[in-house]
């Protein structure tokens, strides 16, 4: 009996000493890049920066875990950005695919894309203004998503509340 109970007190210890996936985030400047923004990102993330014509800047993430993040900047049209979220939300629930919203915020949401039964994945959108920016954070343009990561790379960001 002792034995036993000391197995199931070591198995609780190794478990909850087990660190989930969101503390493997670390924050992640992206100044250097020309972005004056933070995201989480693993500390092994693939990042690059490319430019459309001068227009919008981007910078790709890629990560363990299958951690995917695009950060699109540009001039900011407004400052409005409820006004950018509904926008973009209703451009993506025109598409083909869309299925449903999974998570909606002031700032962004997250959404089921279908193609049929066996074809399913998640991408996000968040907005952020900064001076005369926007900032877009959403999926990046290859991959696909469970439901947990496009959640994951969506939380991480998020403004941080203390």
């Amino acid at each position: 009996m002792r034995y036993i109970f000391l197995l199931i007190i070591s198995t609780v210890i190794i478990f909850s000493c087990q660190s989930d996936k969101k503390s493997e985030l670390k924050p992640l400047d992206l100044l250097s890049y020309g972005f004056p923004v933070t995201v989480m990102a693993p500390d092994s993330a693939d990042i690059r920066k490319s430019s459309m014509g001068g227009i919008i800047e981007e910078v790709t993430i890629q990560g363990d875990d299958n951690f995917g993040l695009l950060v699109q900047s540009s001039s900011a049209s407004t400052t409005d950005v409820s006004k950018i979220k509904t926008e973009e939300l209703k451009d993506v629930k025109q598409g083909r695919y869309f299925s449903k919203v999974v998570r909606e915020d002031d700032a962004g949401f997250v959404y089921e894309t279908a193609i049929d039964s066996t074809n399913v994945s998640y991408e996000f959108f968040f907005v952020k203004i900064q001076g005369d920016k926007d900032y877009r954070f959403r999926t990046p343009y290859t991959g696909t998503f469970s439901e947990e990561e496009a959640l994951r790379v969506y939380e991480s960001v998020l403004p941080k509340t203390k």
